[in-house]
């Protein structure tokens, strides 16, 4: 393996992600399982407020889904595409609903319904830019 960060990190990233997708232990820098819950960092602006739009209001990338996707959800992903980019989402809308609905994706714990409801509603609605 490249001795290369940036690759490890994508690399670690992705086994991170596709570890949990799978329901397999994650691997570790010590060839061990990781320990169960979360670790103290791990869930960046976790908490962070996001303004979901209202029942009737037509949800926008720009601004309801973008700010979704915090900016350790996007360099988790930069392997596969940007969360931050609208055609790119809109390119795997079909496979990031799937993902946020069986609860695999962000990597580190499930959305809430209404932020799945969110993103369900934009992509019902011709992905508003």
């Amino acid at each position: 393996m490249p001795a290369d960060p940036p690759f490890r990190s994508a690399l670690v990233s992705y086994l991170e992600w596709d570890s949990r997708a799978s329901g397999a232990p994650a691997p570790t820098g010590t060839g061990g399982p990781r320990p169960a819950g979360p670790r103290s960092g791990s869930r960046p602006n976790r908490d962070a407020p996001v303004t979901l739009p209202g029942p009737d209001e037509t949800v926008g990338f720009a601004a309801h889904v973008k700010p979704l996707f915090r900016e350790h959800d996007r360099k988790s992903m930069t392997f596969a595409f940007d969360l931050w980019s609208q055609a790119d989402v809109q390119a795997h809308a079909a496979g990031v609903l799937e993902r946020l609905v069986n609860g695999t994706m962000p990597c580190d714990g499930a959305w809430p319904q209404d932020k799945i409801e969110v993103f369900r509603r934009w992509t019902e609605s011709g992905y508003q830019p």
